[in-house]
């Protein structure tokens, strides 16, 4: 058991360090990587880490293997799927990225979301933001409910792609909010309950600025609080 627990972690600490070398360059498209044993030996693991690390990389479409030749740094493709792990490590400056990635998109979901929600759509909203004050009076940390009020949001801009960024986002915001609500501390429940409901309020005036000017502040209070932790 502890054999089969182990090897992942090892194989992720791999594909994370290539992951970073090829994304940030110093890896460039066409570079010959080093033979499996010298990538074992630099890296202090297996040949077996280091094949399904390869796997792994050539399945995600950052390397490329050339029969005799070895493996290589494969040239960009645009069809290459964007994905945050494992380039973010974790801890509170993940949850800072996160928030820095999200910040753009809720700002513009909420000006939408206040122009185009069905009034459907803003009660399931107003539903949410009920459903986490009642969750922090009974002594929860009001997450999920914090998450499915975003997650409204994002579905009342009628556009599928935000729902689908949100949706690509999941666990990492799940992460990230609770990184800023650890159990047994004490954390600005009241604060965060205004924010949203000043961003729930502009979406159901249809205020659009009011809206983003609401999610804003929201996202730069959700890093400032990340900050302190």
């Amino acid at each position: 058991m502890a054999e089969t627990i182990a090897r992942p972690s090892l194989t992720d600490h791999v594909v994370g360090a290539l992951t970073r070398s090829i994304t940030e360059g110093r890896l460039a498209p066409g570079t010959r990587l080093p033979t499996g044993q010298q990538l074992a030996e630099q890296y202090g693991v297996s040949l077996a880490v280091i094949r399904e690390a390869i796997s792994s990389l050539r399945a995600e479409g950052l390397i490329e293997t050339r029969q005799g030749a070895g493996a290589f740094v494969a040239a960009p493709n645009a069809n290459q799927p964007f994905r945050i792990q494992p380039l973010l490590s974790a801890g509170p400056d993940s949850a800072r990225k996160i928030f820095e990635l999200r910040m753009g998109a809720e700002i513009s979901a909420a000006g939408l979301a206040a122009v185009r929600g069905t009034r459907g759509q803003v009660a399931e909203l107003r539903r949410a933001h009920q459903a986490m004050e009642a969750a922090i009076s009974a002594g929860g940390n009001g997450v999920e409910e914090d998450l499915q009020f975003h997650r409204g949001i994002a579905l009342a801009t009628n556009n599928e792609l935000f729902v689908k960024f949100f949706a690509f986002l999941g666990h990492h915001i799940r992460d990230s909010v609770l990184l800023s609500r650890p159990e047994g501390s004490k954390w600005e429940a009241e604060q965060v309950l205004a924010e949203h409901a000043a961003i729930l309020k502009a979406i159901r005036e249809g205020d659009p600025d009011a809206a983003r000017e609401a999610a804003e502040a929201h996202m730069d209070a959700c890093l400032g609080r990340c900050a302190t932790k």
